[in-house]
């Protein structure tokens, strides 16, 4: 899977991909800039392809490929695009090369399959979000308090703790973000990332800002990342209400 080209010396590309077998590989793509390249298309955003490496000191090359799947809808359509990025740019800082994070290409594949035919491309983005940091052992622990271990829903998040924090031992715990017992429930079931049944996640917008808030509070504490991806996401204004009118506002 491709994550992303950068130009390498003149035509060709350092391309950065994830695979199954040996986690985040980088390779050169010589020539790839030419006209007539036939290794263009495996090096494009989100690319599913087999791929031919030929081992280096440094980096690999990529010398042949085989295409298997584009994803070439989520480049057509901007907000899919940018959250499809997200997840890569997340996959791309948090891990190094050769470094394989169990069962995490086959959440990427089915999820980038999801993101080309959902309505509401950032919920999807934050589901994929939860399941990595599950996957990476660094899930925020919403279910108990993280001092007292009393059982809760909703409290208040803080980020130095993992988690939330009950009414009893928040004033001792430091400033954090307010989790409400509804956003929490929504963060439980995102979490079981069942791609077909997401569309349908009724959400109301203060819900959307809370889960917002705290995956990036909770991936810039845990992964000491900044997402420009998710950033230009913001910008984009992407939070909309499903467009089958349905009703967003309801409690999951």
């Amino acid at each position: 899977m491709t994550l992303v080209a950068r130009t390498f010396r003149g035509s060709g590309r350092m391309v950065s991909f994830y695979t199954r077998e040996r986690g985040l590989v980088e390779a050169a793509a010589r020539g790839i800039g030419k006209p007539g390249s036939s290794l263009a298309a495996v090096v494009e955003p989100f690319a599913l392809s087999k791929l031919f490496l030929a081992e280096g000191k440094g980096a690999d090359r990529l010398t042949q490929a085989e295409p298997i799947e584009s994803f070439y809808e989520l480049r057509r359509d901007m907000s899919r695009y940018a959250c499809a990025a997200v997840a890569c740019e997340l996959i791309l800082r948090t891990t190094e090369p050769g470094q394989v994070v169990p069962g995490l290409f086959d959440t990427l594949v089915p999820y980038l399959r999801a993101m080309e035919a959902t309505q509401r491309p950032q919920l999807l983005s934050w589901a994929f979000e939860l399941a990595y940091l599950q996957m990476s052992g660094l899930a925020p622990v919403l279910d108990r308090c993280v001092i007292c271990e009393a059982e809760i829903v909703g409290g208040t998040y803080i980020p130095a703790h993992g988690g939330l924090v009950c009414g009893d031992c928040s004033p001792d715990a430091g400033a954090g973000r307010h989790i409400s017992p509804g956003a929490a429930r929504t963060i439980v079931t995102m979490r079981r990332f069942q791609l077909d049944r997401l569309d349908r996640l009724g959400m109301p917008e203060d819900y959307a800002a809370q889960i917002a808030g705290l995956l990036r509070d909770h991936i810039r504490y845990h992964l000491d990342v900044s997402l420009k991806a998710d950033r230009f996401v913001e910008s984009l204004g992407r939070w909309r209400k499903p467009p089958d009118g349905s009703d967003s506002t309801k409690e999951p």
